[in-house]
Protein backbone atom coordinates (compact mmCIF):
# COMPACT_ATOMS: atom_id res chain seq x y z
CA UNK A 1 0.00 0.00 0.00
CA UNK A 2 2.83 2.42 0.76
CA UNK A 3 4.04 2.65 -2.83
CA UNK A 4 0.51 3.06 -4.21
CA UNK A 5 -0.28 5.65 -1.54
CA UNK A 6 2.70 7.79 -2.50
CA UNK A 7 1.85 7.38 -6.17
CA UNK A 8 -1.71 8.60 -5.65
CA UNK A 9 -0.91 11.51 -3.34
CA UNK A 10 2.04 12.80 -5.36
CA UNK A 11 4.34 12.44 -2.38
CA UNK A 12 7.72 13.97 -3.20
CA UNK A 13 6.58 15.29 -6.58
CA UNK A 14 6.60 18.94 -7.59
CA UNK A 15 4.00 18.79 -10.37
CA UNK A 16 0.62 20.40 -9.56
CA UNK A 17 -1.09 17.28 -10.95
CA UNK A 18 0.00 13.81 -12.17
CA UNK A 19 2.52 14.25 -14.97
CA UNK A 20 1.56 11.03 -16.74
CA UNK A 21 -1.89 12.44 -17.59
CA UNK A 22 -1.30 16.17 -17.92
CA UNK A 23 -0.72 16.03 -21.69
CA UNK A 24 -3.50 13.50 -22.30
CA UNK A 25 -6.38 14.99 -20.27
CA UNK A 26 -7.26 18.44 -18.97
CA UNK A 27 -8.05 19.29 -15.34
CA UNK A 28 -11.65 18.16 -15.82
CA UNK A 29 -10.78 14.83 -17.42
CA UNK A 30 -11.58 15.89 -20.97
CA UNK A 31 -9.37 14.09 -23.46
CA UNK A 32 -6.63 16.06 -25.24
CA UNK A 33 -5.08 15.48 -28.65
CA UNK A 34 -2.08 13.16 -28.41
CA UNK A 35 -1.41 11.94 -31.96
CA UNK A 36 0.97 9.03 -32.22
CA UNK A 37 1.78 5.44 -33.17
CA UNK A 38 2.03 2.30 -31.07
CA UNK A 39 1.80 -1.50 -31.05
CA UNK A 40 -0.76 -3.20 -28.88
CA UNK A 41 -3.33 -5.93 -28.43
CA UNK A 42 -6.96 -4.94 -27.92
CA UNK A 43 -8.96 -6.96 -25.40
CA UNK A 44 -11.50 -9.22 -27.12
CA UNK A 45 -14.87 -7.67 -26.27
CA UNK A 46 -16.56 -11.08 -26.38
CA UNK A 47 -14.23 -12.57 -23.77
CA UNK A 48 -14.73 -13.20 -20.07
CA UNK A 49 -11.61 -11.16 -19.41
CA UNK A 50 -13.13 -8.09 -21.09
CA UNK A 51 -16.31 -8.44 -19.04
CA UNK A 52 -14.23 -8.68 -15.87
CA UNK A 53 -12.23 -5.56 -16.75
CA UNK A 54 -15.45 -3.65 -17.45
CA UNK A 55 -16.88 -4.80 -14.12
CA UNK A 56 -13.78 -3.59 -12.28
CA UNK A 57 -13.83 -0.26 -14.12
CA UNK A 58 -17.50 0.26 -13.27
CA UNK A 59 -16.82 -0.45 -9.61
CA UNK A 60 -14.03 2.12 -9.61
CA UNK A 61 -16.18 4.63 -11.48
CA UNK A 62 -18.85 4.27 -8.77
CA UNK A 63 -16.32 4.98 -6.01
CA UNK A 64 -16.31 8.20 -3.96
CA UNK A 65 -13.09 9.51 -5.52
CA UNK A 66 -13.78 8.65 -9.15
CA UNK A 67 -13.69 12.35 -10.04
CA UNK A 68 -9.91 12.26 -9.67
CA UNK A 69 -9.68 9.95 -12.68
CA UNK A 70 -10.44 10.12 -16.40
CA UNK A 71 -11.88 6.74 -17.40
CA UNK A 72 -11.14 5.23 -20.80
CA UNK A 73 -13.88 3.99 -23.15
CA UNK A 74 -14.44 0.27 -22.80
CA UNK A 75 -13.77 -0.42 -26.48
CA UNK A 76 -10.30 1.13 -26.18
CA UNK A 77 -9.05 -1.30 -23.51
CA UNK A 78 -5.75 -2.84 -24.58
CA UNK A 79 -2.30 -3.99 -23.54
CA UNK A 80 0.62 -2.14 -25.12
CA UNK A 81 3.34 -4.44 -26.46
CA UNK A 82 5.83 -1.74 -27.44
CA UNK A 83 5.07 1.95 -26.88
CA UNK A 84 5.80 3.98 -29.98
CA UNK A 85 5.85 7.75 -30.46
CA UNK A 86 3.72 10.79 -29.66
CA UNK A 87 3.95 13.73 -32.01
CA UNK A 88 5.06 16.32 -29.46
CA UNK A 89 7.60 14.08 -27.71
CA UNK A 90 10.59 14.16 -30.01
CA UNK A 91 13.59 14.26 -27.71
CA UNK A 92 16.32 11.61 -27.35
CA UNK A 93 14.86 8.28 -26.34
CA UNK A 94 11.37 9.34 -27.45
CA UNK A 95 11.90 9.46 -31.22
CA UNK A 96 13.37 6.97 -33.75
CA UNK A 97 17.13 7.49 -33.87
CA UNK A 98 17.29 7.18 -37.66
CA UNK A 99 14.63 9.81 -38.41
CA UNK A 100 14.91 13.63 -38.29
CA UNK A 101 13.38 15.16 -35.17
CA UNK A 102 11.04 17.22 -37.37
CA UNK A 103 9.81 14.33 -39.51
CA UNK A 104 6.01 14.47 -39.99
CA UNK A 105 4.02 11.72 -38.31
CA UNK A 106 2.94 10.48 -41.74
CA UNK A 107 6.60 9.93 -42.62
CA UNK A 108 7.20 8.01 -39.38
CA UNK A 109 4.15 5.86 -40.06
CA UNK A 110 5.34 5.07 -43.58
CA UNK A 111 8.85 4.26 -42.37
CA UNK A 112 7.63 2.01 -39.58
CA UNK A 113 5.08 0.26 -41.76
CA UNK A 114 7.83 -0.62 -44.25
CA UNK A 115 10.15 -1.84 -41.50
CA UNK A 116 7.42 -3.91 -39.88
CA UNK A 117 6.82 -5.92 -43.05
CA UNK A 118 9.73 -8.12 -42.01
CA UNK A 119 8.49 -8.49 -38.43
CA UNK A 120 6.35 -11.43 -37.38
CA UNK A 121 4.76 -10.76 -34.04
CA UNK A 122 3.94 -13.39 -31.44
CA UNK A 123 0.56 -15.05 -31.82
CA UNK A 124 -1.76 -16.78 -29.40
CA UNK A 125 -0.22 -15.10 -26.37
CA UNK A 126 -2.02 -15.49 -23.05
CA UNK A 127 -1.60 -13.05 -20.18
CA UNK A 128 -2.83 -12.99 -16.60
CA UNK A 129 -3.59 -10.10 -14.27
CA UNK A 130 -1.62 -9.80 -11.03
CA UNK A 131 -3.35 -6.83 -9.42
CA UNK A 132 -5.16 -3.53 -9.75
CA UNK A 133 -2.75 -0.81 -8.70
CA UNK A 134 -2.98 2.87 -7.84
CA UNK A 135 -3.95 4.93 -10.84
CA UNK A 136 -6.49 2.27 -11.85
CA UNK A 137 -4.05 0.17 -13.84
CA UNK A 138 -4.31 -3.60 -14.12
CA UNK A 139 -0.82 -5.10 -13.90
CA UNK A 140 -0.38 -8.13 -16.16
CA UNK A 141 2.29 -10.61 -17.11
CA UNK A 142 2.57 -13.56 -19.45
CA UNK A 143 0.34 -16.38 -18.25
CA UNK A 144 3.35 -18.70 -18.50
CA UNK A 145 7.09 -18.20 -18.50
CA UNK A 146 7.03 -18.87 -22.24
CA UNK A 147 4.33 -16.25 -22.85
CA UNK A 148 6.31 -13.64 -20.93
CA UNK A 149 9.50 -14.52 -22.78
CA UNK A 150 7.76 -14.20 -26.15
CA UNK A 151 6.40 -10.77 -25.22
CA UNK A 152 9.82 -9.59 -24.06
CA UNK A 153 11.44 -10.93 -27.21
CA UNK A 154 8.87 -9.08 -29.32
CA UNK A 155 9.72 -5.85 -27.50
CA UNK A 156 13.43 -6.38 -28.16
CA UNK A 157 12.84 -7.01 -31.86
CA UNK A 158 10.47 -4.04 -32.21
CA UNK A 159 12.96 -1.71 -30.53
CA UNK A 160 15.66 -2.76 -32.99
CA UNK A 161 13.34 -2.74 -35.99
CA UNK A 162 11.84 0.68 -35.27
CA UNK A 163 15.03 2.36 -34.06
CA UNK A 164 13.63 3.31 -30.68
CA UNK A 165 14.75 1.98 -27.31
CA UNK A 166 13.74 3.78 -24.14
CA UNK A 167 15.64 3.85 -20.86
CA UNK A 168 12.92 1.71 -19.23
CA UNK A 169 12.94 -0.90 -22.00
CA UNK A 170 14.01 -3.81 -19.80
CA UNK A 171 12.06 -2.73 -16.71
CA UNK A 172 8.82 -1.99 -18.56
CA UNK A 173 5.77 -3.60 -16.95
CA UNK A 174 2.87 -4.78 -19.06
CA UNK A 175 -0.50 -3.37 -18.03
CA UNK A 176 -4.07 -2.56 -19.05
CA UNK A 177 -5.11 0.98 -18.21
CA UNK A 178 -8.68 1.55 -17.03
CA UNK A 179 -8.29 5.26 -16.21
CA UNK A 180 -5.77 8.07 -15.84
CA UNK A 181 -5.36 9.96 -12.58
CA UNK A 182 -5.88 13.69 -13.21
CA UNK A 183 -5.32 15.14 -9.73
CA UNK A 184 -3.52 14.19 -6.53
CA UNK A 185 -5.48 12.61 -3.70
CA UNK A 186 -5.44 13.30 0.02
CA UNK A 187 -4.00 10.65 2.33
CA UNK A 188 -7.45 9.39 3.29
CA UNK A 189 -8.70 9.37 -0.30
CA UNK A 190 -5.61 7.48 -1.47
CA UNK A 191 -6.15 4.80 1.15
CA UNK A 192 -9.78 4.48 0.11
CA UNK A 193 -8.82 4.16 -3.55
CA UNK A 194 -6.24 1.48 -2.79
CA UNK A 195 -8.78 -0.47 -0.75
CA UNK A 196 -11.42 -0.15 -3.48
CA UNK A 197 -8.91 -1.27 -6.11
CA UNK A 198 -8.01 -4.34 -4.07
CA UNK A 199 -11.65 -5.24 -3.45
CA UNK A 200 -12.58 -4.69 -7.11
CA UNK A 201 -9.73 -6.89 -8.28
CA UNK A 202 -10.62 -9.66 -5.83
CA UNK A 203 -14.12 -9.76 -7.34
CA UNK A 204 -12.85 -10.41 -10.87
CA UNK A 205 -9.36 -11.91 -10.47
CA UNK A 206 -10.42 -15.46 -11.32
CA UNK A 207 -11.62 -14.29 -14.77
CA UNK A 208 -8.39 -12.45 -15.48
CA UNK A 209 -6.00 -15.39 -15.25
CA UNK A 210 -6.13 -16.33 -18.94
CA UNK A 211 -6.65 -13.38 -21.31
CA UNK A 212 -5.88 -14.52 -24.83
CA UNK A 213 -4.60 -12.37 -27.70
CA UNK A 214 -4.40 -12.95 -31.42
CA UNK A 215 -1.97 -10.85 -33.43
CA UNK A 216 -0.22 -7.65 -32.36
CA UNK A 217 -1.65 -4.51 -33.99
CA UNK A 218 0.35 -1.56 -35.32
CA UNK A 219 -1.94 1.39 -34.54
CA UNK A 220 -2.28 5.14 -34.94
CA UNK A 221 -4.12 7.25 -32.40
CA UNK A 222 -5.24 10.84 -31.98
CA UNK A 223 -6.28 10.54 -28.32
CA UNK A 224 -6.22 7.95 -25.54
CA UNK A 225 -9.84 7.13 -26.41
CA UNK A 226 -9.26 5.30 -29.69
CA UNK A 227 -6.50 3.22 -31.29
CA UNK A 228 -7.01 2.43 -34.97
CA UNK A 229 -5.14 -0.58 -36.43
CA UNK A 230 -2.97 0.13 -39.47
CA UNK A 231 -1.95 -3.49 -39.93
CA UNK A 232 -1.57 -6.75 -38.04
CA UNK A 233 1.95 -7.97 -37.24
Amino acid sequence: MTDQHGFLTGQGREQPRPGWSIDKFDDHGRVRATPGLTTLCHIDQESAGFAALVQAQQALRAGPHAGAFAFLPQDSLHMTVFDGVIDYRRGPGEWPAHLPADAPMAAVEADWRARLQAFTGPRDITIRATGLTGGFTVAVTGATVRDEARLRAARDTLAATLGLRRANHDSYRFHITLAYQIRWLSDAAARAVVALSQDSFADVADRLQAIGFGRVEFCRFDTMHRFDPICLL
